[in-house]
């Protein structure tokens, strides 16, 4: 793997299908900017890993441990959802997924999935609200080409996030109640600030047949 480490950690191994541990606490190293880190925003939690690479999904990331995760995968992609322990309220409805879609290589052509008659947003009854093309300040991850932001019906608000990395397509679906982004946004920082990709296990190739 080609990575960069997940530094500053105590290590998690999570389950494909779900997982627990331990939680130790965590001491964050002092930062030099006067704007908190999401890192730093979350020390009052444990800071987990997620890594299932060994079993095949080619995803890492850092999580607190307000916060559960599972992923899958299947013939149409591999799936990664970072969702809310819990909290009796609408926090619970919110996620950071994030979808490698097998067989396609870049934002373009996954794009027209997401933006088509029967793409992501119809099928959801997402409302398309605005698009920022690559160097979007809000999301400066190198692998971001492209940010769509949306609203839903059922009063959530979100953005997807298009981009590639090592010849494979990414989506990223932040999805999230307006009046609790507080609680959300520096949850989904930590996963998205450290969010990275194996190459030795990209792209994701379509089935045959």
């Amino acid at each position: 793997m080609k990575y960069r480490p997940l530094s500053m950690l105590t290590v998690c191994v999570v389950t494909v299908a779900s997982g627990a541990c331990s939680p130790q606490p965590h001491t964050p190293s002092a930062s030099s900017s006067d704007e908190p880190t999401a890192a730093e925003q979350t020390t009052r939690t444990v800071l987990l890993i997620y890594d299932e690479t060994a079993n095949g999904i080619p995803v890492a990331a850092n999580y607190p441990d307000t916060m559960q995760v599972m992923g899958t995968g299947s013939g149409e992609g591999v799936g990664v959802f970072f969702t809310f322990a819990p909290q009796g309220n609408a926090l619970d409805d919110a996620q950071v997924h994030i979808f490698l879609p097998s067989g396609t290589a870049s934002a373009a052509a996954l794009e027209s999935f997401i933006t088509g008659p029967n793409g992501l947003l119809a099928n959801n009854g997402w409302i398309q609200k605005g698009v920022e093309e690559a160097g979007s300040d809000r999301f400066p991850y190198s692998w971001v080409e492209k940010v769509i932001e949306f609203s839903s019906e059922l009063e959530l608000a979100g953005h997807l996030l298009l981009g590639q990395a090592h010849g494979q397509a990414i989506q990223v679906t932040l999805l999230y109640p307006p009046e609790l982004t507080d609680d959300y946004w520096p949850a989904a920082r930590t996963v998205l600030e450290s969010l990275q990709f194996d190459d030795d296990l990209l792209p994701i190739r379509a089935p045959r047949g």
